[in-house]
């Protein structure tokens, strides 16, 4: 009788325990998430500055004069984005943060600064009314987890809550990044194109060395537009795994300890992490 006990005892201890500890493959995701999403804010500064450079390099090759004023007034509606997709991506890179800190410590920290970007967000350009209200709902989030103590046994419930808010969102991003933004570089490689061209045809006196170093600084800049291009797609690519890995999170939320769910789980962080290096070398 007393071995029966005993063997009662440590099996509601294993399942307390198990109930307790959140799989190393969730802690990794979340993490992986978190740590690709905070690497996206130079390409959202990178779209205003992508217009400027167009504007820059339209203008005529004998002009002198500085037109700064001028470029940064045709990409004002551009600019005026920046600071609400600049939120977003701090609220959706918190939102991660926060999952990671309860999978892994079982308590979330709340920076005060994620009500203010939220409640900054207005519904503008590629951002509308669905995309705000899912970074509002993303931030209550937040605010919930550290007002009301949410500790690793609230991981599934906040997951199952915030998933249609995070598949709202990524897919917005990815829309801005892999549509909108590299439609603005390639906007910018035939401005540079055609600038580097005209440059070329109008020196009247060509030196040999000279029209090297032209030719060696035209490959260069079109390397590094063509390396953002493919950074951009690697931010969608990013974006779709997390998307589709939180997905999963949400819908086997009582499945985590199984095998087959850590075989399901395991590649999509192992995606982000190749995808995060492949961005880190062009930003």
């Amino acid at each position: 009788m007393r071995k029966q006990r005993s063997l009662s005892l440590v099996l509601a201890l294993t399942v307390w325990m198990t109930s307790c500890t959140t799989p190393e493959a969730v802690r990794k995701f979340t993490a992986a998430a978190k740590d690709s999403t905070a690497l996206f804010p130079p390409v959202a500064r990178d779209i205003t500055a992508s217009c400027i450079r167009t504007q820059l390099a339209e203008r005529p090759l004998t002009e002198i004069a500085d037109v700064g004023t001028e470029a940064m007034a045709a990409c004002k509606p551009l600019a005026d984005q920046e600071p609400n997709l600049l939120g977003a991506l701090k609220v959706l890179t918190a939102y991660f943060g926060a999952l990671n800190e309860l999978a892994a410590e079982g308590v979330a920290s709340y920076d005060k600064e994620i009500d203010q970007l939220a409640a900054s967000i207005q519904s503008a350009g590629a951002l509308g009314a669905p995309e705000v209200q899912a970074v509002k709902g993303l931030a209550k989030f937040l605010f919930n987890a550290a007002a009301s103590g949410y500790q690793r046994k609230h991981l599934g419930r906040a997951l199952k809550d915030a998933d249609a808010d995070v598949a709202v969102l990524t897919r917005a991003l990815g829309k801005i990044v892999g549509t909108d933004y590299d439609r603005l570089l390639r906007i910018e490689q035939d401005a540079l194109r055609t600038r580097y061209r005209e440059a070329l045809v109008a020196d009247k006196n060509p030196s040999t060395v000279a029209q090297a170093l032209l030719q060696d600084r035209w490959r260069a800049d079109l390397a590094t537009l063509d390396g953002k291009r493919r950074a951009a797609k690697d931010v969608v690519a990013m974006l779709e795994k997390i998307r589709e890995g939180h997905h999963k999170l949400a819908e086997q939320v009582d499945h985590w300890s199984t095998a087959e769910f850590v075989k399901t789980l395991n590649p999509y962080t192992a995606n982000i992490r190749g995808l995060a290096a492949d961005f880190r070398t062009a930003f």
